[in-house]
């Protein structure tokens, strides 16, 4: 099971950075040619006036600018939980590494948090600017996350704190 799941998350990963070199390639494309996109940015958003316009391509690029960070955070995530996996497949969960780990995994998550009210403040703006609905909501589960894996990251270092107290002992 461990394996199949370490795979899953490695796949993921390659998946997260190939959709960040292409969304970084829309980017350069929309910045390097953005005479070519404004008209068809006009065209498809069906939006009228020049703010209208330039919200609807603040949003793009603003978009397009959130996803390598976003990558990056995202590539922690996986990264750590694969070795954390790895650590749980042969029996040592419970350990100082592993407390670290997902302490590393809520302050990726707390990134991803973060890029996203910024996402959703742009959308807002954008859409406020353009008339077109750029969807957003904002959710407090990523939040909660955030503070469950601190405590879990606590809750490790505890076990991992015992742990050493009985191998000590024995």
């Amino acid at each position: 099971m461990f394996g199949t799941t370490i795979w899953i998350f490695r796949i993921a990963n390659w998946l997260n950075w190939i959709g960040a070199v292409l969304f970084t390639l829309l980017l350069a494309a929309l910045l390097l040619a953005s005479e070519h996109f404004y008209p068809a940015i006009t065209q498809a958003f069906e939006v009228r006036g020049q703010e209208a316009v330039r919200a609807v391509w603040t949003w793009l690029v603003s978009v397009c600018a959130i996803v390598v960070p976003a990558a990056i955070c995202i590539h922690v995530i996986f990264t750590r939980l694969i070795a954390l996996l790895r650590d749980a497949a042969i029996g040592q969960a419970f350990s100082e590494q592993n407390a670290r780990r997902l302490k590393a995994v809520g302050w990726a998550l707390l990134g991803v948090n973060i890029l996203d009210l910024i996402f959703g403040q742009i959308s807002v703006w954008a859409s406020a600017a353009s008339g077109e609905y750029f969807g957003w909501t904002f959710s407090l589960t990523g939040w909660f996350a955030v503070l469950l894996l601190f405590l879990l990251a606590k809750v490790f270092r505890e076990g991992a704190a015992m742990r050493e107290d009985l191998e000590g002992t024995v």
